[in-house]
């Protein structure tokens, strides 16, 4: 009873005793009926709806990449980068494509992690709606999806670091959409007891106050020392820009001393001869003559097409010379190793994913299986995580005192062909689980098909449908599986006993 009284003067008279064995539900946020935030890409809070809106050229045909490391903030180089570096372009490309899987599950829990299928029928309605179901009153709908969401979120996530958007609530304060907004608008300032910082949209020379229930941002292996978050691919930028001024230097050395040239020689003791006197003896008219002969024979040589004749007086000379018996190829190799080397490892890539792997198939699986799992931290663990905590709000909005896990697929790429002998070793499981009653009918049927069981069900849980059951499956953990060397399953099977101690055979 000295515990209860502690817990009464710590919290008040009014707590229950039985309190101490659950813990309060959070209050219902207050919210606004209508979007708080800005679109990223507009340039004004308050946009002229007569302007059109201005699309951006990046003129990658004449451009040097190289340039572009003075485009502005750190921020501003890599989004320039990402978008011109074919390098940077690729590995960014392949963390948000494998980090964004095919399908997704959500449910909605009771605190105490038990599934509630009432409020998970709810938040099935919910993401219908956001997914396909338009508000046709308002005309054309730009509301994203949540794979175009998604994609959103994961760019800015490589290019600051951290995501961030709001839930976008209708005039019924109803979950109307997912808004993503760019993170290098956001800014902080610290609240009035200095304890947490408060988020502001900075659009123009407008800032949008974000302190709201209804904005939320997601951070990437940040420091607690600092308050805004750092690209994870910010260290390749020396290397990329290593690369680029690399490739420059080698287009011109291709351009000039690799491929063959034509050499004209002028005989000019025989030029002197056809020169008119009264142009050979002014000493000024003569230099004139001569430039005007040299851009003119410039001119016709360079606009030769290769099936074109050449037929010149034997004052001229024509050669073709190449660059000898020159070999710089295991120069060239050592540098755009160094290059690629130094892009590799700062975008947090491996060699075999940007195309540049010279090893063995098991090294490049194992570097595939790697790259996964760097991909399942950065993209789709943090996608997950950004999707639970707005639809969880979603969902409480609507009156269910519940919370909200979303998670992609699990990552894989092998065929789904394949993937059939393992799905039906899962599903065995699975029955196996609801056999026993340690799953209800519920978590089986949305793990098995991410859908609540249908109309007219059966309750199976804990009946016992699935007696005499293995305690192994049968097999090599493959099951006939096709190609037991696949990326995901390259050397994975291991040679450690499996029989009874005592009973492996020597």
């Amino acid at each position: 009873m000295k515990l209860f009284d502690n817990i009464k003067k710590a919290f008040g008279s009014g707590v229950d005793v039985a309190a101490a064995t659950q813990l309060p539900s959070p209050p219902t946020p207050v919210v606004k009926n209508k979007q708080q935030t800005t679109p990223s890409f507009l340039t004004t809070a308050k946009p002229d709806p007569k302007s059109n809106l201005i699309l951006f050229d990046r003129g990658l045909a004449n451009t040097d990449i190289t340039t572009l490391r003075t485009s502005g903030t750190t921020r501003d180089v890599i989004r320039a980068f990402i978008k011109s570096s074919p390098d940077m372009s690729a590995a960014v490309t392949a963390y948000i494509r494998v980090g964004i899987t095919s399908g997704y599950t959500a449910v909605a829990k009771n605190l105490d992690g038990t599934l509630n299928p009432e409020a998970t029928r709810t938040l099935m309605q919910v993401l219908t709606r956001m997914n396909i179901l338009n508000d046709y009153t308002i005309g054309f709908d730009d509301g994203p999806s949540i794979r175009s969401s998604s994609e959103a979120f994961a760019l800015d996530l490589m290019n600051t670091g951290s995501m961030s958007g709001e839930l976008v609530l209708d005039k019924a304060r109803l979950p109307d959409k997912i808004q993503p907004i760019a993170t290098s608008q956001i800014v902080f300032k610290p609240s009035s007891d200095g304890k947490r910082v408060r988020p502001f949209q900075k659009v123009g020379g407008d800032e949008i106050d974000l302190d709201v229930p209804t904005f939320f941002m997601v951070s990437l292996d940040q420091h607690p020392l600092d308050v805004y978050s750092s690209s994870p691919v910010e260290t390749a930028l020396q290397g990329v820009l290593f690369s680029a001024q690399f490739m420059n230097d080698l287009r011109r050395v291709v351009q000039k001393a690799i491929h063959p040239r034509v050499v004209v020689t002028i005989d000019e003791e025989k030029l002197r001869k056809t020169i008119p006197k009264e142009i050979l003896y002014d000493e000024d008219k003569l230099q004139a003559y001569m430039a005007g002969l040299v851009a003119d024979l410039e001119q016709r040589v360079n606009n030769l097409a290769p099936e074109d004749a050449l037929i010149l007086f034997d004052t001229l000379g024509i050669d073709i010379k190449d660059h000898g018996n020159t070999n710089l190829d295991k120069e060239y190799e050592v540098i755009q190793g160094l290059a690629d080397s130094k892009l590799i490892a700062g975008s947090k890539t491996l060699p075999t994913v940007l195309g540049k792997g010279s090893g063995t198939s098991n090294m490049a699986s194992a570097e595939v299986l790697l790259f996964t799992k760097y991909v399942e931290g950065a993209i789709w663990a943090k996608l997950n995580e950004m999707y639970s905590k707005m639809l969880t709000l979603a969902v409480r909005l609507l009156g269910h005192d519940v919370y909200v896990e979303f998670s992609y697929n699990t990552i894989d790429l092998r065929p789904d062909s394949e993937l059939e002998s393992f799905r039906s070793m899962k599903q065995s499981r699975i029955l196996d689980l609801l056999s026993l009653g340690m799953l209800t009918d519920e978590q089986a049927s949305i793990i098995l098909t991410g859908q609540l069981p249908p109309a007219g069900y059966k309750p199976l849980s804990g009946t016992g449908f699935r007696a005499n059951t293995s305690s192994q499956p049968a097999g090599d953990g493959y099951n006939g599986a096709s190609n037991s060397g696949s990326t995901m399953n390259q050397n994975l099977k291991s040679d450690a006993p499996d029989g009874a101690k005592g009973g492996q055979k020597k």
